[in-house]
Parts: structure tokens; sequence; C-alpha cells
């Protein structure tokens, strides 16, 4: 249960500083309310994404290095 409230707290900062990012005078000007929500959901779910990517290829090289490290 730990690890999951850890995690979740981790990806809510993670929410919070992309949302952020995405609020810059810009985007606020350009879109209507609704197309807004649409937009910033849309960009949250690809930061989301794009960031398990680069966790996942972290971790790879990680682990080809330790298998490097052996032979």
């Amino acid at each position: 249960m730990g690890n999951n409230l850890t995690a979740n707290r981790g990806i809510q900062a993670l929410i919070k500083i992309y949302r952020n990012t995405f609020r810059i005078p810009e985007n606020l000007n350009h879109y209507s309310e609704k197309d807004y929500r649409a937009a910033e959901r849309k960009f949250l779910k690809q930061a989301l994404e794009q960031r398990k990517i680069e966790m996942e290829e972290e971790l790879l090289g990680e682990l080809y290095l330790r298998l490097l490290q052996k032979i």
C-alpha cells in the first residue's frame, strides 16, 4: 500500500508540473473553456506517456550496464 500512495503522489506531482507547463497565455487565450480542457487532457496524457517511455529507457539502460559489468 505504501508504494501505491508514493506512486500516486509522484503522478500527482507530475500532473501539477505538466499543467503549469500547459497553462501559458498562448494556450489560455487560444482555446474556449471546453476546448482548453480537452487540449489540456490530451497534453497531460501525452506528457505522462512520454515520461513512462523515458523511465523504461532509463531502466533498460541500467540493466544493460549491469549486464556489461558481469561480462
